[in-house]
């Protein structure tokens, strides 16, 4: 198999640490048995963390015999990437599924693609239902007449 070789300067080795972490934890953190190809790339990139002088953010499980994440590092990435983008999913996710759910009222079961006229009404719930969820917030939802 033919090998690909990056150089990569202190900050971009960072920024491609963060990208696997977090890459891997989306893949696996769903998953009962980890995925071996993701694992064995954050295995791969982790090991070089001396090189970049990251030995206060990576460390080497000798137990376990694998690189990871310090704790506090991991727990930085989390705060500052996932957090956010949970919570950005989440309400972008429950306007989906609510307009759909409305969508499935309105006109039964849905065809795959939609119509013109389909595509503009879920447009059209979706603006609707996250006015409402931006004006009254999740507690006092009621999609009831």
């Amino acid at each position: 198999m033919k090998k690909i070789h990056l150089e990569l300067n202190e900050n971009q080795y960072k920024k491609l640490v963060e990208s696997v972490f977090l890459g891997t934890w989306m893949v696996n953190s769903t998953k009962m048995e980890l995925d071996e190809d993701f694992e064995e790339v954050r295995e791969l990139v982790l090991s070089k963390y001396k090189e970049a002088e990251l030995e206060d953010k990576i460390n080497y499980q000798e137990a376990f015999g694998i690189h990871d994440l310090q704790m506090d590092y991991e727990k930085e990435l989390f705060t500052k990437y996932v957090d956010e983008y949970e919570e950005f999913s989440f309400w972008d996710m429950l306007i989906e599924k609510l307009s759909e759910k409305r969508l499935k009222e309105e006109y039964g079961e849905l065809t795959s693609p939609l119509s013109e006229e389909m595509v503009e009404r879920r447009l059209q719930l979706e603006e609707e239902i996250g006015e409402k969820l931006e004006e009254q917030g999740i507690t006092n939802l009621d999609f009831n007449k």
